[in-house]
């Protein structure tokens, strides 16, 4: 697509509010800021330039259009985010030459939908699907549940899907292979990945099929019960919660969203009247989960298998939703059973089991009193290992005060000493931190330079006409040659009496692009005293030039050869010079 139409649709979409339809945003200065929807964070870092029609976020370094916003939160390829927003500011697509990643994803996801059909028809209609029908009525799962969530079967042939693909539809072997569902066995052979299973198709969060999960048939225990597609340019297990996209709308309104394990944890729970569920695919919850759920309710309902594994799980799924400032609530199973189970043998236990269920510090510490003896000194102190972690992790001093008194009360001691114990951890936690950050400092990470050099930059571009005519007071061989003073350099040379950063931008190398952004779009609303943050600045940045210049100085004097006596003195002058100037610096 000519790049004149992709500024065309660019230019009259407001990027404030694309984001702020997903993301809650207050206004900070010139720009607007809120919390990162692409990673965990508590204090918002992430900032929407209206005038840049850019974002930026400072925690974990994502930014770009609007349209690589959308592809990053959406899911969407470029094409898909471009036709989208061209859609919704009335710009009609004259004609476009897709990328080989456009056209590749295109391919693989027509064929995705292709076989979830195929699977679908041989469940529901062919005489080879009698074997999955008689399953899945086993286990109680309704026709109205095959229809809604688009079940279907695999036959047990080496070659099913792949022929319908290939030789019926035309697609090419490596295009069937990278939709995940063929296995190459050799020069020109290969078998279906899925045979003689029950299908899943697994959907993204706008109901595209992005892949296949797979339940056996055979009774064989060598057999994997479940297989899933392979992690290809459409499916990535992180980012999959099975059944979103069908019950998205009760979640929303319920506002709180069970997690259970596997599909068929969630179908029987639907059926049971707790249509506010999904399934994590296993028991690794992963933060790229958390992101999403967040966007439809901040109330985590956790249902995971009732054996060790599970229950270690809820315990690392709590630390990321912490993170996200998610509730989090534990379904207690009774019996043993697994969710699927108790769903659909006793729907009414299943609906009280949830409506029952508990914060998940309450669980944790009843769960950890019920495996020791608080009474006792080993019992207490293995009590104190599993909860006092967890209780170092609560923000809240209110929450965090309500939790200790009654792990006091159930250990019999005060509540002074479980505070000591918090205290500790932190401690322990604390010293890790510092040991880390020493490391990364003896190793020479970061530069206070270059981090100086950039905010300078952002000083000016954010308050150019003030500091105009003090711009000369920053020597370009402070900043090096980095992009930082390639821009700085271009500011010099800015001529026009009015500053305006999207003519600016336009006068740079696309290359100077993310730099130009990250200074522009960093968040100076603390700044009160713009001219004094500025001297400051212009005086470090030098202080840090010279004591460099200073280390160089002095390592190149030690490597002299004795009998180099012009070049040392030439040095020794340097070194005095910089040495009275870094005494008037630091008076």
């Amino acid at each position: 697509m000519a790049m004149d139409q992709v500024e065309e649709v660019k230019s009259k979409v407001d990027i404030v509010e694309i984001i702020g339809s997903r993301v809650t945003l207050k206004k900070a200065g010139r720009h607007f800021k809120g919390l990162c929807p692409f990673h965990s964070e508590k204090s918002p870092s992430f900032i929407v330039s209206p005038e840049r029609q850019s974002y930026k976020c400072f925690g974990c370094q994502e930014g770009g259009d609007v349209l690589t916003f959308l592809q990053k939160y959406e899911g969407y390829s470029f094409l898909e985010a471009l036709e989208s927003m061209a859609a919704k500011v009335g710009v009609t697509l004259q004609s476009y030459r897709p990328t080989e990643a456009d056209s590749r994803r295109k391919k693989i996801l027509e064929i995705l939908s292709l076989a979830s059909e195929y699977y679908s028809y041989l469940l529901n209609k062919h005489e080879s699907g009698s074997v999955a029908r008689d399953y899945l009525a086993g286990r109680g799962i309704r026709s109205e549940s095959i229809k809604k969530f688009n079940l279907g079967y695999s036959p047990s042939q080496w070659r099913s899907v792949s022929d319908f693909l290939i030789k019926k539809k035309g697609y090419r072997i490596e295009e069937v292979e990278a939709s995940g569902l063929i296995i190459i066995a050799g020069e020109g052979k290969y078998y279906d990945r899925f045979r003689g299973r029950v299908m899943f198709p697994l959907k993204d969060h706008k109901g595209v099929v992005v892949g296949f999960s797979g339940r056996t048939l055979s009774k064989d225990p060598q057999e994997a019960k479940y297989i899933n597609s392979p992690e290809t340019s459409t499916y990535h297990k992180s980012q999959m919660l099975y059944g979103l996209y069908e019950n998205r709308e009760a979640i929303r309104k319920e506002d709180k969203i069970v997690l259970v394990e596997g599909e068929l944890d969630m179908i029987p729970s639907v059926q049971a009247n707790v249509p506010y569920v999904v399934a994590i695919k296993g028991s690794a919850f992963t933060a790229e989960q958390a992101q999403i759920i967040s966007r439809y309710s901040r109330n985590v309902y956790m249902s995971l298998d009732a054996d060790s594994a599970g229950q270690e799980a809820i315990k690392r799924a709590v630390v990321i939703a912490e993170t996200l400032d998610l509730s989090i609530r534990v379904v207690q199973i009774k019996g043993g059973k697994d969710p699927g189970d108790v769903a659909g043998e006793n729907p009414t236990a299943w609906r009280e089991m949830v409506k029952k269920a508990v914060l998940y510090w309450d669980f944790l510490i009843d769960s950890a009193s019920a495996k020791s003896d608080p009474k006792s000194g080993e019992g207490a102190g293995e009590i104190t290992r599993e909860v006092i972690p967890a209780l170092s992790q609560i923000a809240n001093k209110v929450v965090q005060a309500h939790y200790v008194r009654l792990l006091a009360t159930k250990l019999g001691v005060g509540e002074s000493v479980v505070y000591e114990e918090i205290g500790r951890f932190n401690k322990k936690q604390e010293l890790t931190h510092l040991r880390s950050v020493v490391s990364n400092i003896e190793q020479g990470a970061g530069s206070r330079s270059e981090e100086l050099a950039l905010y300078a930059l952002s000083l000016l571009l954010q308050n150019f006409e003030m500091l105009r005519k003090n711009i000369e007071e920053l020597e370009l061989e402070w900043v090096g040659t980095s992009a930082v003073a390639k821009i700085i350099s271009a500011l010099v040379g800015w001529e026009r009496e009015k500053f305006e950063i999207k003519e600016f931008a336009g006068k740079l190398p696309p290359e100077l692009m993310p730099t130009l952004d990250l200074a522009y779009l960093r968040d100076l609303t603390r700044v009160s005293d713009v001219m004094r943050e500025w001297e400051g600045t212009v005086h470090e940045l030098e202080e840090v030039y010279v004591r460099e210049r200073l280390k160089e100085i002095t390592k190149t004097i030690t490597s002299l050869n004795p009998t180099e006596n012009e070049r040392l003195q030439v040095l020794q002058n340097d070194f005095g010079r910089y040495s009275r100037r870094l005494s008037d610096l630091t008076k």
